[in-house]
């Protein structure tokens, strides 16, 4: 009972960019969410015909891991009309890889957090302008990596209704600086400047009442709890003046960074009530 479609666009730089769009067969008007994939996923990953943690070995491996399969076309089961496009530097989009396209931009005065975010609009542009999508019900939710390009999108697009980021490096990069450990993250994290502005707190508070999710298992490697916390209390005070406690949802279960059924279950409740009512 799906459709599946394949897509392709032009990045404003030439790059081709590669996406699925699952759809449910029903003429209804429905929700949208742009799915993000991390390190080691594509488009193919997250819609797999089988949902649920399984073994997948990406372009260039010669061994599997174990990552989420199939969570977009699950959504899509549920509801939902997916786009889960390929990020720039990864699986089929590499070489170059993140750190190469990262040190290109740089010297071009740009940054590869920006084209990636760049790409991700232009998604949301393309689901705006469809029959079936219902108008101004776009959210953007990813994993990992996904995680942290789905959150500068929503930061910098207005038009993205709601966030769910999964074990995405949200909380405080000072904190991260201070307690945890910096290169996990290659340079598509890192945004020149940013703590001269403001923390991600900071930025997030300012966009109260949208809707925000975060999934931030307390043993993440790649982000700190003090960071999560202070992260929560911050953008949890924001939403509280602003009458919507509710809009504003953090999990932190005991956990490593791993996405989990729980954490999809999670999702998809909060993806519900703040796209279908």
């Amino acid at each position: 009972d799906l459709v599946v479609e394949d897509l392709a666009w032009s990045a404003p730089d030439g790059q081709r960019v590669t996406a699925f769009l699952i759809r449910p067969v029903a003429g209804a008007r429905l929700p949208a969410v742009i799915c993000l994939h991390g390190t080691g996923g594509s488009r193919e990953s997250e819609t797999t015909a089988a949902f649920g943690p399984g073994e997948w070995t990406r372009p260039g491996d010669s061994k599997p891991h174990t990552r989420m399969l199939g969570w977009a076309r699950e959504l899509a089961r549920r509801g939902f009309i997916t786009l889960s496009l390929t990020q720039r530097g990864l699986d089929r989009r590499a070489p170059p890889d993140t750190n190469d396209q990262a040190k290109d931009l740089l010297v071009r005065g740009r940054t590869l957090m920006g084209a990636i975010v760049q790409e991700i609009r232009q998604a949301v542009t393309y689901l705006e302008g469809r029959d079936d999508v219902a108008p101004g019900q776009v959210a953007v939710s990813g994993m990992s990596f996904g995680g942290i390009t789905a959150f500068y999108t929503w930061l910098v697009d207005g038009r993205v209704k709601a966030l769910v980021s999964i074990c995405g490096g949200v909380g405080s990069i000072d904190a991260l600086l201070r307690e945890g450990r910096p290169s996990y993250h290659g340079f598509y994290w890192w945004v020149p400047g940013m703590l001269t502005r403001g923390d991600q707190a900071d930025f997030a508070a300012a966009l109260a009442p949208r809707p925000l999710m975060l999934w931030a298992p307390r043993s993440d490697i790649g982000m700190p709890k003090a960071g999560v916390d202070r992260f929560a209390a911050t953008v949890g005070r924001a939403y509280t003046r602003a009458q919507a406690a509710q809009r504003f949802v953090v999990h932190q279960p005991a956990g490593e960074h791993e996405f989990t059924l729980e954490a999809f279950e999670a999702m998809l409740a909060f993806l519900g009530l703040e796209l279908k009512g």
